[in-house]
């Protein structure tokens, strides 16, 4: 069994609103992200929410069949997020699909394919699309203490997969979706308009 972590608990001061709520196609940008992970066969996600903003989310987003946390120190950084959500991973998991709730356009074959090779015994692997590493991101159970004890402030796992690079899998991915995200209002307009940028993966 893999968890999934789905950090949606930023301040989203560029943004102008709640991101995970962003509508795109109709549909909240965290609905989206959680009917892929849903797609790839992993059940009841980890959903971390800022505590300011979680009431508002749930009126918006079905999360019946996840377990939310919630972040009541957001401005700490994403590292307070992703402890926390860590914390909640089942202790019978092999370990842990990490997403961001402002990259909405991750496709469902990156997910099955991240978690494929999760699944044949990688510890550490990841998407790349054109050169750029991008998410989710695995970490095998083995992984998950020293990636706790790593973190600080705004970062989340980076610098820990940069000292544990012989450990890394990467996957070629033809998804542009892995390496975008939504931290401004134009950032959406623009995937809407077919460009692509590079997230901080």
């Amino acid at each position: 069994m893999i968890d999934a972590i789905v950090l949606a608990a930023g301040l989203a001061t560029r943004m102008g609103e709640i991101k995970p709520l962003a509508t795109i196609e109709g549909e909240p940008a965290l609905s989206r992200i959680l009917r892929r992970i849903r797609e790839a066969g992993i059940g009841r996600p980890i959903v971390v929410l800022n505590a300011g903003s979680a009431q508002t989310i749930a009126g918006a987003v079905d999360l019946a069949e996840c377990t939310v946390v919630e972040n009541d120190s957001p401005e700490v950084g994403l590292s307070r997020s992703l402890r926390l959500g860590l914390n909640a991973v089942s202790a019978e998991a092999a370990g842990v699909l990490v997403f961001h709730a402002d990259m909405p356009f991750i496709e469902a074959g990156t997910v099955r394919a991240v978690l494929r090779v999760a699944e044949g015994g990688a510890s550490i692997a990841a998407p790349v699309c054109s050169g750029r590493r991008g998410f989710p991101v695995f970490f095998g159970k083995s992984h998950l203490p020293g990636l706790r004890r790593s973190l600080s402030g705004d970062a989340g796992g980076r610098a820990y997969i940069e000292t544990h690079r012989e450990d890394l899998e990467t996957i070629p991915v033809d998804d542009s979706g892995c390496v975008y995200d939504i931290d401004r209002p134009e950032d959406l307009a623009a995937w809407e308009g077919g460009l692509a940028c590079a997230t901080n993966a």
